[in-house]
């Protein structure tokens, strides 16, 4: 803590050589740099001097203490969590989006794909394959898997980003972005552009690879 005087005095201009002519007229200058000396020394000791209420005090904010200050009134006191209308709206629009046409039941994916349901719940819990679920309706799976190129694309998301939940890798995967010419990750991709493609696919998602194959939260 520091006094308001005490601080004033440690950040006031020096006084110059210059300065003191002003008083030419008053009194006599010899030496003008030593006058100004003086009178910078005189200055100090008066304002060292005086003594003020402890109500006066200011304190001086470290870079460290201005940011923390400044996080602090952005942080809302109370934690927002979406009441009922919002999650009533978020269902919906999960509920539509699982309802679409690409998005088959099980049983249909696992025909069009010439395999068992047993091999087809096994590629998802090895992440080689996404599936949506919501509630008890069962799991379904895009369509575009079907195709071993976008099924590649789909399967190097879901390794590089083991720790996001199958919707929002959904999203990602299916909705247009700009760097893409406006077209979805699954749309766009093709057999020499996996990787690039991925790499935009997590750009999207806000995560970076390690050196390793996973890919980790910014």
């Amino acid at each position: 803590m520091l006094k308001t005087l005490e601080f004033i005095a440690c950040h006031l201009p020096r006084v110059t050589a210059n300065e003191v002519l002003r008083f030419s007229d008053t009194v006599e200058i010899r030496d003008a740099q030593a006058f100004a000396a003086e009178l910078e020394a005189f200055v100090q000791e008066r304002l060292e001097s005086v003594e003020l209420p402890s109500s006066i005090e200011i304190e001086v904010e470290t870079v460290e203490q201005t940011l923390a200050r400044k996080a602090a009134a952005l942080r809302a006191d109370i934690r927002w969590t979406p009441g009922e209308t919002e999650i009533q709206r978020g269902r919906a629009a999960m509920l539509e989006a699982f309802e679409q046409s690409h998005n088959l039941p099980l049983p249909d994916f696992a025909r069009l794909a010439n395999k068992s349901r047993q091999q087809i719940y096994k590629d998802i819990d090895a992440q080689r394959l996404l599936a949506l679920n919501v509630g008890r309706r069962g799991q379904r799976l895009p369509d575009w898997q079907l195709d071993p190129v976008k099924q590649r694309l789909t399967q190097a998301v879901l390794q590089g980003a083991p720790g996001l939940d199958p919707w929002t890798l959904y999203r990602a995967l299916s909705e247009p972005l700009e760097g893409l010419d406006g077209r979805s990750p699954a749309e766009a991709v093709a057999a020499d552009s996996v990787d690039a493609v991925a790499k935009a696919v997590f750009n999207v998602l806000g995560v970076e690879l390690d050196s390793g194959p996973r890919a980790r939260k910014r």
